[in-house]
């Protein structure tokens, strides 16, 4: 009898380490809580995003999403490497830099997969094509890659960069451009080309894909490789969520783009849907896949930024895509 108490004992003892070892790893089915900093205020191209939330896809993942704006691109990265943000969305060159720099975070996933920094001027000022722009004043926002974008766009089209005027306006490419002050300036085609065509003008962008430098995602989706390692479950989770978002969005825009006015402030249903149309056809890849992106692409992209000025060295390790499909 005394044997078979302790061997029940015993039985009972290893179901409760297996136990306490399961709930220490985290199960697939556990509640995580996850934090995840925009690369900007919302808009129509984070509709996905907030579609996952309000369809409840991220629940459904047993996700409890945090989505915050930050007030700068630096301020995503800072809180992520910080480990005070689980994700974060960004520029592509600016993750690059950092990882160049020997910081541990790594992108899992695109967010779209075309360049949304353009060089664009107006019909009003007369440039219809960068072959124009021969000693003319651009406006860039003061972030390195800005010059190193014009510059690449401008050498295509037969114009010497060393001829140009670069002043620094910050974010206010559409003001500069309404009133004339720049010729041309480098902003984001799916945000203030946008804005110009509702102030009744008609904007000309020329992308840097469309010049030389391979196509690339702007923006990127990124994590600590901490978080990468020990917490895959969740960032598999996460991603699940997001495709199942914009694949809601993709097709039914109105109703996402509801989903973000319900869920962020201040948001113009209008533009955000004029924004989201942008954009509607770069959101997934070649192959069909939303967040798609691929070693061979991403080293296109760093060895030609790497070559133009916008990265000061190549990144080892910089993707991971064992979370798509």
């Amino acid at each position: 009898m005394k044997t078979r108490i302790r061997w029940l004992v015993a039985v009972a003892s290893i179901f409760t380490v297996v136990s306490m070892a399961a709930s220490a790893c985290g199960s697939s089915d556990s509640e995580a809580d996850v934090e995840l900093v925009l690369d900007y205020l919302p808009g129509g191209i984070h509709a996905g995003i907030y579609s996952a939330l309000g369809e409840g896809y991220f629940a459904n993942n047993n996700i409890n999403i945090d989505i915050q704006s930050p007030t700068s691109s630096a301020d995503t990265l800072r809180l992520v490497l910080s480990g005070q943000a689980s994700f974060g969305i960004a520029p592509i060159a600016d993750v690059a830099n950092l990882v160049a720099a020997g910081e541990d975070i790594q992108v899992f996933m695109a967010l779209e997969q075309v360049p949304l920094a353009a060089l664009m001027s107006t019909e009003a000022i007369g440039v219809t094509d960068p072959s124009q722009l021969t000693g003319a004043t651009i406006g860039v926002t003061g972030i390195p890659s800005d010059e190193a974008v014009a510059k690449t766009i401008l050498a295509a089209s037969g114009v010497d960069p060393n001829s140009v005027e670069f002043i620094t306006i910050g974010f206010d490419a559409v003001g500069n451009l309404l009133g004339q002050t720049v010729d041309a300036a480098i902003g984001f085609w799916s945000a203030e080309a946008v804005v110009l065509e509702l102030e009744g003008e008609t904007p000309f962008v020329f992308r840097p894909d469309e010049y030389g430098a391979p196509p690339y995602p702007e923006l990127v989706v990124f994590a600590s490789t901490d978080t990468i390692k020990k917490r895959s479950s969740v960032v598999q989770r996460f991603y699940d969520s997001l495709a199942e978002g914009y694949a809601f969005a993709l097709a039914n825009q109105e109703a996402a783009v509801q989903h973000l006015a319900d869920n962020a402030e201040g948001i113009d249903t209008f533009f955000s849907n004029a924004e989201f149309d942008k954009v509607e056809p770069y959101f997934l890849g070649p192959s069909g896949t939303f967040g798609e992106i691929s070693d061979a692409a991403i080293r296109d992209y760093l060895n030609w930024a790497a070559s133009v000025g916008i990265l000061t060295s190549v990144p080892e390790d910089f993707i991971t895509t064992k979370f798509l499909p």
